[in-house]
C-alpha cells in the first residue's frame, strides 16, 4: 500500500515549488535588467507580465546586494507623475575571466559584469607533451595574481572539440590528443581555486557576439571560427588551418543531441582523408604563403556554409580569426556561394560580418558564455543552475 503524504510533506512541496517559482521570477527580473540597461521597474512589470509588488521586491533585493543600480531618472509621462528610475547591472558586481588554451599559447580576458573587457593578456605555452590541464596550471600560475587582483569570480575555457558544456566535459580534442570524457571543469576548479567551466570555442565566439547584442539578438546566425594552429599536441610545428562553427537557432546556441553541433569537415573531402578538407593538411600548413590557396579554401569553405545558410534560412554570418586577414575576399567569395546555391534569382539577406574581438575573440566569448550563467533563465530539462540560483550557489554576494 502506498503511503499517504502526510500535511509536513505537503508543505515542503509547497515551499519547494515557491521557492522554484521565487527563483525564475528574480531571474527573470536580473535577466531584463542585463539585456535592457535603462529599464525601469514599470518596463519589466509591461514586459514580464509581473505584477508591480513582484518586480518591486526583486528589484530591491538586487540593489541590496550590490547587483543592479539606479542610474537615472527617466521622462515622466504626458499625465504627469512621478518619473521612471532607469536600472542597470553594476559593472563591479562581479569580474569573469575567459581563457583560450591551444597548443602553444593561451589568451586571457577579464571582463566585468556588464562583460566590458578591462584586462587581456596572451603568452606561449611550454612546448612537449603536456595535456590540457597541465596547460590550463600552466596558464593559471601566469595568470593568479591579476586573478587575485580583479577578485575574478570565476573562469571559462574556451576549447576545440567536442564538449558538453552543461557538465563541463571534454569528449573529444584532437588537437589535445583526448579520446576518452575527460571531466575537466572538476579538475581545474580545484586548481584554479574558484569555478572553472568549459565550452566548445566556436561556440565561445557565439556567446560573445550574443552578450554583445543584448535585447538585440539575432535570431538564426553562424560563427565560422578560422585558426591556424598546430594539429596535434604531440607534434608541435605542423600546423595547419582549423575550421569550428557555431550555430545559433532561435537567440540560443544550438549544440545537439551529443553537444557535437558545429563541427566541421567539408563535404568535398574524400572517404577516409585526413584534415578536414579536400587538401591535404600538410598542404594546408603552407597556405599563408600563396594567396591563391586560401581563396581556393575559401571557396571551399563557401560551399559548405552556403549549404547551411539556405537550408537553416540563417541571417547572418560572424567570421573570426585568421580568415579575417583577407576580409573583402572571403566576403565575396562566402556571398557568391550562397546565392549560387540558392535555387531561386532573388538575392539571399544573409548579412555577413566579421568579429570585432580579433586574436581574443575566443576568450572574449568564453566570458560571455559565463555571463550567460550568471544572468541566464533556469531551463526545466537541465540540471545546472543559471540566474539567480547560479549567484547563490557559485558568486559571493
Amino acid at each position: 500500500m502506498t503511503a499517504r503524504p502526510t500535511a509536513s510533506t505537503i508543505n515542503i512541496s509547497i515551499m519547494a515549488t515557491q521557492n522554484h517559482i521565487n527563483n525564475i521570477n528574480m531571474s527573470r527580473v536580473l535577466r531584463s535588467i542585463w539585456l535592457n540597461r535603462g529599464c525601469s521597474r514599470a518596463d519589466m512589470c509591461r514586459e514580464l507580465g509581473l505584477n508591480k509588488s513582484t518586480v518591486t521586491k526583486n528589484v530591491q533585493i538586487l540593489l541590496d546586494q550590490g547587483i543592479a543600480e539606479e542610474i537615472r531618472e527617466g521622462d515622466s509621462s504626458p499625465l504627469g507623475g512621478r518619473r521612471p528610475v532607469a536600472l542597470g547591472i553594476r559593472q563591479d558586481f562581479c569580474y569573469i575571466m575567459g581563457l583560450e588554451i591551444q597548443t602553444e599559447f593561451y589568451r586571457a580576458v577579464i571582463c566585468n559584469a556588464r562583460g566590458e573587457v578591462v584586462f587581456t593578456r596572451a603568452n606561449r605555452l611550454k612546448e612537449g607533451e603536456s595535456s590540457i590541464l597541465d596547460q590550463f596550471r600552466h596558464s593559471i600560475d601566469e595568470l593568479r595574481s591579476f586573478i587575485k587582483e580583479f577578485q575574478v569570480s570565476g573562469i571559462a575555457l574556451g576549447v576545440s572539440g567536442v564538449v558538453n558544456a552543461d557538465e563541463g566535459i571534454i569528449h573529444h580534442s584532437m588537437s589535445f590528443g583526448i579520446e576518452e570524457p575527460l571531466s575537466f571543469s572538476v579538475i581545474a576548479s580545484e586548481i584554479a581555486g574558484i569555478p572553472v567551466m568549459v565550452e566548445n570555442d566556436a561556440n565561445c565566439c557565439c556567446w560573445g557576439d550574443l552578450a554583445g547584442q543584448l535585447s538585440g539578438r539575432e535570431e538564426n546566425s553562424l560563427f565560422l571560427l578560422s585558426e591556424f594552429r598546430d594539429r596535434d599536441i604531440h607534434k608541435p610545428g605542423h600546423p595547419s588551418l582549423s575550421v569550428g562553427i557555431g550555430l545559433v537557432l532561435r537567440g540560443q546556441v544550438h549544440y545537439g543531441k551529443d553537444y557535437s553541433a558545429g563541427e566541421f569537415t567539408s563535404a568535398l573531402r574524400e572517404m577516409g582523408h585526413n584534415g578536414q578538407f579536400s587538401q591535404d593538411p600538410e598542404e594546408l600548413g603552407l597556405l599563408w604563403h600563396d594567396k591563391h590557396q586560401v581563396l581556393r579554401t575559401v571557396t571551399e569553405i563557401g560551399r559548405n556554409i552556403a549549404f547551411l545558410v539556405n537550408t537553416l534560412n540563417l541571417s547572418r554570418i560572424v567570421i573570426g580569426g585568421v580568415l579575417q586577414q583577407y576580409s573583402e575576399d572571403v566576403k565575396k567569395i562566402l556571398g557568391e556561394c550562397i546565392d549560387d546555391s540558392w535555387p531561386y534569382d532573388d538575392h539571399v539577406n544573409c548579412q555577413i560580418e566579421f568579429s570585432s574581438k580579433g586574436d581574443f575573440t575566443v576568450a572574449h566569448g568564453a566570458c560571455g558564455y559565463y555571463l550567460e550563467q550568471v544572468f541566464g533563465l533556469p531551463d526545466v530539462e537541465k540540471p545546472a543552475a543559471k540566474g539567480w540560483e547560479f549567484i547563490q550557489s557559485q558568486l559571493t554576494v
